[in-house]
């Protein structure tokens, strides 16, 4: 791959600015400049595409690991063994309880998996709290415009 596609790699959203607008007062909305709302947009559209990509990273390196594991399981895995444990799931789960590799293959996993579940859905929410800044930026747009109206008549 081209790694001109990689830029967004090196995003550092800033996390100050990130903060403020997730702890942003709704009641004081009517009080902040276009402009301002303006730049919560684009710090939150860069935040996201931060986001996604650490949620792509981490999901690499879990499949990285689970297909580590796989080989491994793959490797050990003898229709011998299968037979002395009496089903595939058996002699899996004793190759899985007796090899450190895998055992410190899946205690590293969970923490990725645990992240991921923290942040599922959350790209979604980002972009419609985007859109509602957005939205709040058009009303504005049309009220001046109504009053702007008004004044001609």
């Amino acid at each position: 791959m081209n790694k001109d596609v990689l830029f967004f790699k090196n995003i550092k959203p800033d996390k100050e600015f990130i903060e403020k607008v997730f702890h942003l007062d709704v009641r004081k909305l009517e009080a902040i400049d276009g402009i301002e709302i303006s730049k919560y947009c684009i710090a939150l559209s860069q935040y996201l595409i931060f986001l996604k990509y650490q949620i792509n990273k981490t999901k690499s390196e879990l499949l990285n690991k689970k297909r580590l594991v796989e080989g491994t399981l793959d490797i050990l895995l003898t229709k011998k063994l299968i037979k002395d444990y009496g089903t595939k799931t058996n002699a899996v789960a004793h190759i899985m309880s007796t090899s450190k590799k895998l055992i410190d293959l899946s205690k590293e996993m969970e923490p990725l998996k645990d992240e991921l579940v923290i942040v599922e859905g959350i790209d979604k929410v980002i972009g419609e709290l985007i859109a509602s800044f957005k939205r709040e930026l058009t009303r504005r747009e049309n009220e001046l415009y109504r009053i702007r109206q008004e004044r001609k008549l």
